[in-house]
């Protein structure tokens, strides 16, 4: 009983709305993109753009070529020199990207709680406070649990799980900047893994903007609606 009062103690303290607090919109970035797959190694940067009121993730690629890739809900485009030559589906991950999370103030948690997961145990270290997630009783057969690492009362880490209990991906973030009072990790690196190889990929931000207003243009693609 007192273990399950100090969890909602916690977790109800940790998570009472900042009356300093406002509602973000947008944010853009200079990115870089250091990944290696089980084709090879590659390299990609440029600009990002995203609008949580549109929501489009929009990547204007300047190298290795110049390109836009958008994700769209289910669909990814990819469109150069104003013409869509490809769409792909993928899984509507927008929701769960930094770029939303940050905005809506749920990176912290990663937005679990607002997807099924309950906080099972909570554990106090000297500089780190590790939060166990376990998935709704009726999503146990398809999710696995979740553990985050907190820092500096900011998500440092999180791994997640497969049902089995394997590892299904970790992600680190780090170098944090506050932009107009919002929190945002200038890194994030993510480990995948696949027939039992461990795949890195590191993705940079600089020059990050909060509700900036100059260039409304470029958070909208008129191709895709």
């Amino acid at each position: 009983m007192e273990k399950r009062l100090f969890i909602f103690l916690f977790f109800f303290i940790s998570w009472l709305p900042n009356s300093n607090s406002q509602a973000y919109f947008r944010i853009t970035a200079d990115f870089t993109i250091k990944e290696n797959t089980a084709s090879g190694k590659e390299f990609y940067k440029g600009e990002v753009y995203f609008d949580k009121r549109i929501n489009k993730i929009i990547y204007q690629v300047s190298f290795p070529e110049r390109k836009t890739l958008v994700m769209a809900d289910t669909q990814m485009y990819v469109v150069e020199k104003e013409q869509i030559i490809k769409q792909v589906f993928t899984p509507n991950t927008n929701r769960f990207s930094i770029f939303n999370l940050a905005l809506s103030g749920d990176l912290k948690n990663y937005g679990l709680d607002k997807t099924g997961y309950y906080i099972n145990s909570i554990e106090e270290s000297k500089d780190q406070t590790i939060i166990e997630w376990f998935p709704d009783d009726n999503f146990k057969d398809k999710l696995g649990k979740a553990v985050l690492s907190l820092k500096n009362d900011q998500l440092f880490g999180i791994v997640m799980f497969k049902p089995n209990g394997e590892i299904m991906g970790k992600r680190f973030y780090k170098d944090y900047v506050s932009v107009k009072g919002l929190p945002f990790p200038q890194k994030v690196i993510q480990v995948s893994y696949l027939h039992g190889e461990e795949y890195y990929k590191i993705t940079t931000f600089k020059n990050i903007k909060v509700d900036e207003l100059e260039n409304d243009e470029m958070y909208h693609i008129d191709l895709i609606d």
